[in-house]
Order: structure tokens, then C-alpha cells, then sequence
């Protein structure tokens, strides 16, 4: 078995990168504003703070001033939702919770390319039952649930036949590059899974389970014909080679 911890820090770091690419346009677009803002701030404080003070005492004038200028400020830097690291957070954290699977005989591999594309896969776990593909999915938001309605899983009001779709298609891909089926999972962070106990729901071809239940849902599939240490070990260094780490 060549799966090693240190795969561990590969989690995520797509989603990373992403994130910090859009904050660094997003610092820039900021500091473009600023350039308007800011002494448009400086005018209202000024103008605003005089005749507080003047109305009154000058220290009524200095906490007005001040209070406009702090706001200016913190409208003008103010960061947006960023989907993108909570996404990595997630993909750490199911790393973290694969993790003791590397020492019951699973190879767990993280934030792989799919060839000609520019998706990527967050998880594969390869071990005795087969090739698993799992998404992580960060749904952590207090205002809004995932339920089930018929054969729709929705996040709040969205629809998300289009994200399970694509995991299918990513399994997919991924079944062949390693000339095997694999099994799509979608791991959730954060919001209560639908179904018995909140535990896990099977929609449109994909396995949608708690986070903290992957594990032992991996561990609970049933071993498949054929899939020894040796196989496993052959199935890894094949996705080293043809699902290589996401670079983009």
C-alpha cells in the first residue's frame, strides 16, 4: 500500500487556491473604491461632525465623525460570502475523517484531475467493497435544509439534480480512467440529512450521507469478488498516474 498521511493536505486545495484568487480580485476591486469612497467618507465625517458638534459639545461631533468614517470603511472592505473556502473546509475536513481508513487497508486519495477537464474529484476512497467517489458538500447555511421531495433533493429552494448529476458524471469518469465502477457519495457538512436518522438517502444514483456517517458507511459496504490488497494497491497507483492532483 503506497497511500501515505501526508495525502492529507492535498484536501481541499483546489477550492483553496480559488478562493484565494477571488479574493485577491475582489481586494483589488476594493482598493479601486476606496479610491471614490473613502474621500467621500471623510466629507460626510467632516460635514456631519461639525454640526453635531457644533449642536451640541465637540465630543458628540468626534463620535459622529468617527462612526461615519468606521462605517465608510467597513462597507467599502467588506468581504463577500466565500463558498469557496467553506467548500475546502469541508474537503479537510472529510480528509480528516477518511483518514483512519488508510490504516484498515483503504487507499484514500484527494483533490484528483479528471483528464480533459477542468472538474476535479474531492475523495477516492479504493478498498475491499471497490471504488468509492466521494463530493463534499459544506451545507452549513441556518437558514436553509436539505429535504427530500420525491426523487428531488432540495438545499433550501434549490434544486439539486444538477449537483448530484454532475457527481454521477464525475463517478463516471472516474470509473473510466481505472477500468472499475465507482460509487458516488455525497458527504454533507453541516445540514441534517434527510431519511432514517438523519444518517444517509439514496437519490438519483448517488449515496447522500452525514459526514460524520461516511466512515462507517464505507466500512459497512459489502466486500466485492476480486478486490484484494494487492488489487487495491494496483488501483491506486493507476489513479496516481491517470487521475493526477488538480492543479488548476
Amino acid at each position: 500500500m503506497t497511500s501515505a498521511p501526508g495525502r492529507r493536505r492535498d484536501a481541499g486545495a483546489s477550492a483553496q487556491r480559488e478562493s484565494e484568487r477571488r479574493r485577491a480580485n475582489e481586494r483589488t476591486g476594493q482598493h479601486q473604491r476606496a479610491r471614490v469612497t473613502l474621500p467621500v467618507t471623510a466629507t460626510l465625517a467632516a460635514t456631519f461632525g461639525t454640526a453635531a458638534a457644533l449642536a451640541t459639545v465637540w465630543q458628540a461631533g468626534l463620535v459622529v465623525a468617527l462612526g461615519i468614517v468606521v462605517y465608510g470603511v467597513r462597507q467599502t472592505y467588506r468581504r463577500a460570502d466565500d463558498n469557496w473556502a467553506k467548500g475546502a473546509a469541508g474537503e479537510r475536513a472529510t480528509a480528516r475523517l477518511l483518514a483512519p481508513l488508510e490504516r484498515r487497508g483503504y487507499a484514500v486519495l484527494h483533490d484528483r484531475a479528471i483528464p480533459g477537464s477542468r472538474a476535479n474529484l474531492d475523495h477516492l476512497v479504493i478498498g475491499y467493497a471497490g471504488v468509492s467517489y466521494v463530493d463534499s458538500k459544506a451545507w452549513r447555511s441556518k437558514k436553509s435544509k436539505l429535504k427530500l421531495e420525491g426523487n428531488t433533493l432540495r438545499y433550501g429552494r434549490y434544486d439539486q439534480s444538477d449537483a448530484l448529476r454532475k457527481v454521477v458524471w464525475e463517478a463516471q469518469q472516474a470509473g473510466r480512467a481505472l477500468g472499475c465502477d465507482v460509487r458516488p457519495i455525497v458527504a454533507v457538512h453541516g445540514a441534517r440529512v434527510p431519511g432514517l436518522w438523519g444518517q444517509r438517502v439514496e437519490v438519483q444514483g448517488v449515496t447522500v450521507v452525514a459526514a460524520r456517517k461516511l466512515p462507517k458507511l464505507l466500512q459497512n459496504l459489502p466486500p466485492q469478488p476480486g478486490w484484494t490488497p494487492d488489487r487495491i494497491t494496483a488501483i491506486e497507483q493507476l489513479a496516481e498516474q491517470r487521475l493526477p492532483l488538480h492543479r488548476s
